[in-house]
């Protein structure tokens, strides 16, 4: 960070009881904390195996066939999932659905299509090229053998991160030729599926796994067995299975008016019944700024519209007359800032989920929605601006432009946003700054020592406090050893350990690397809250809460995430470009670094 990177690592930001490091120092492991009393899960713990206990001898009672003669006259309702075949979440629904489909089978047209992307002919998926082949497995499966296609996902799913492992033995249980299966996708013919999946993807927008489409919609019910045979059932009219079905068990479930609060009056009730009302009138004004080149706020407004069902919607200038009273008026600190004003709390989604008032802040007769929560990052207030790029070692003009990428050790997009500004940097090395920073929360689910590293909980991480743990490692490899020993660190810990192994894992992967595992050993011991309450104190002043968050001279980053768009986004910062700016070196950072397989999402 320049000036300030050289310097900001020496104060204490930090004024509560300090950690003792002798012993630590001296043996060089991990920080510890004092930990406190535990809580004796053991109730929960046998409460949850009967619950799954339960539920698994439900499956097997629903999952016997019951034959209906002629099923074939009742119609046939399109189920298709969109998931990727190591997404542990699509896994569930995939499980969910089996037994449905014993019951209803020949009148369920299931597809499975994957969340992937491709790049001249080379594919990518979140969980990296293992889930790559598992797509094709799936989709060859889905090709030759469609009639066994759930028995064989199903089978898989039981160790899903060997999805070629279980080739052999998920085709015989299906009655399946596994050499054909294999020479499908090994071969031309997955490639093309992959492809035609990911395109039928992409064209219903879906990104996260899984996305679930039933009779032609989006669902967005409760994922268990009986809720999508409901909703299944409702395409198949008198089917004789669907005959004692209650028409809802939950007011997800009622969605056949869009536009309108469906509500599930006596729910999972003979008797019960889905009804419809208009919900409460509300306005949202989106304050925005021209100055501020990535402020898009049309995705959140899409989902608002979603969420309250009566909107009306429009957006307003920071510097228009409007625009100006509601900043003073309403103390707006960041753009796009989001307005709600009406009846709100009357509205069905504030009544009925306790999450949606969390997000809001009330002043007067206005609902504005926390900062933290719509991920706003541009400040209204100039000289504030001012501030922050002297907090961040911004400094324009001075032909050295600045990328600063703040992400979780062990959340896959801020792997895969490191992963994709690696190339740029060596494509620019030298000539720009890149800045890695850390997602630290305070009292992180109430906190405590699985996500937090100090007694008063300051200092947390979403995936546990060795993802922490390692956050600081890196961030002591780029301050003593560089950045170049940092992505050679980062690049190889994303390979080969995870949030559950990281603190023992590291130190193989640092020696193989020839790194100074001591240095990195004293830092961690020694200078753990000097960093972290800096780390911490730069998330709050720029907003940041989620992995990943980029900035370019200061300015949010909202362009794509790829190699290419990194670079790009740095260049035009420069007074005088180098070289690696060049239109030839640009376009060929593109050819060979294709775009990751989400070029969205995060965590946080």
């Amino acid at each position: 960070m320049k000036d300030h990177k050289k310097t900001s690592h020496t104060a204490s930001h930090h004024h509560g009881a300090k950690h003792t490091h002798e012993k630590q120092h001296k043996t060089h492991g991990p920080v510890h904390r004092k930990r406190k009393k535990k809580t004796d899960y053991t109730k929960y713990v046998i409460g949850g195996i009967v619950m799954i206990i339960i539920i698994v001898i439900l499956s097997r009672s629903m999952s016997r066939p019951i034959e209906v003669e002629d099923a074939e006259r009742y119609g046939s309702v399109p189920v298709t999932f969109y998931v990727m075949s190591q997404c542990p979440y699509g896994t569930q629904v995939e499980d969910a659905i089996e037994p449905v489909m014993k019951e209803l089978g020949t009148n369920i047209d299931f597809r499975l299509e994957f969340i992937a992307g491709e790049v001249d002919g080379k594919f990518q998926s979140l969980h990296g090229p293992p889930e790559v082949e598992g797509n094709k497995i799936q989709l060859c499966v889905q090709e030759h053998y469609p009639e066994g296609l759930i028995d064989f996902v199903v089978c898989q799913n039981k160790d899903f991160r060997d999805l070629r492992g279980s080739v052999e033995k998920c085709a015989e249980k299906i009655g399946a030729d596994a050499t054909e299966i294999t020479g499908c996708y090994e071969g031309a013919e997955g490639n093309r599926l992959l492809s035609g999946s990911i395109s039928k993807s992409m064209a219903v927008n879906a990104q996260g796994s899984p996305t679930i489409y039933i009779d032609g919609k989006i669902y967005q019910g409760q994922r268990d067995a009986d809720s999508f045979k409901r909703t299944i059932c409702q395409g198949l009219g008198e089917h004789p299975i669907c005959a004692s079905m209650p028409v809802c068990a939950s007011d997800f479930e009622c969605t056949e008016q869009p536009g309108k609060v469906g509500i599930c009056e006596n729910p999972g009730k003979d008797d019960a019944v889905c009804i419809y009302k208009d919900d409460a009138e509300i306005k949202l004004t989106i304050v925005n700024s021209k100055d501020c080149l990535n402020c898009d706020a049309s995705q959140l407004a899409t989902v608002l519209g979603q969420v309250f069902l009566n909107l009306d919607v429009k957006e307003v200038d920071a510097s228009s007359v409007e625009g100006a009273r509601l900043v003073k008026e309403l103390s707006l600190e960041k753009a796009p800032a989001f307005v709600l004003t009406g009846d709100v709390d009357k509205t069905y989604a504030w009544q009925n989920n306790p999450n949606i008032p969390k997000a809001f802040r009330t002043v007067g007769d206005s609902f504005v929605i926390i900062d933290e929560a719509s991920g706003a990052t541009h400040i209204l207030d100039e000289k504030k601006r001012e501030e922050i790029a002297k907090l961040t070692g911004v400094n324009k003009g001075d032909n050295r432009p600045q990328i600063d990428f703040y992400v979780m050790s062990y959340c896959p997009y801020g792997n895969m946003a490191e992963e994709a500004i690696e190339p740029a940097y060596q494509l620019l090395k030298g000539k720009a700054e890149f800045n890695p920073h850390y997602v630290i929360y305070s009292n992180y689910r109430g906190g405590g020592p699985q996500f937090c590293l100090d007694d008063e909980d300051q200092y947390c991480s979403m995936h546990g406090v060795q993802e922490l743990n390692q956050g600081l490692r890196e961030l002591c490899v780029d301050k003593h050893l560089g950045i170049d020993a940092y992505f050679r660190f980062v690049l190889e810990m994303n390979k080969k350990c995870n949030s559950n192994d990281a603190d023992t894992c590291w130190e193989p992967v640092a020696k193989g690397l020839g790194l100074d595992v001591k240095k990195i050993k004293d830092c961690e011991a020694d200078e753990w809250e000097d960093i972290l309450a800096e780390e911490l104190a730069l998330n709050k002043a720029l907003g940041v809460s989620g992995s990943p968050t980029v900035f370019v001279e200061g300015v949010a980053y909202s362009g794509p995430r790829n190699a290419a768009g990194y670079a790009q986004a740095l260049c035009p910062a420069f007074t005088t470009a180098p070289d690696g700016c060049s239109p030839a070196k640009l376009a060929a950072l593109a050819d060979d670094n294709p775009a990751p397989a989400s070029d969205g999402g995060g965590c946080g």
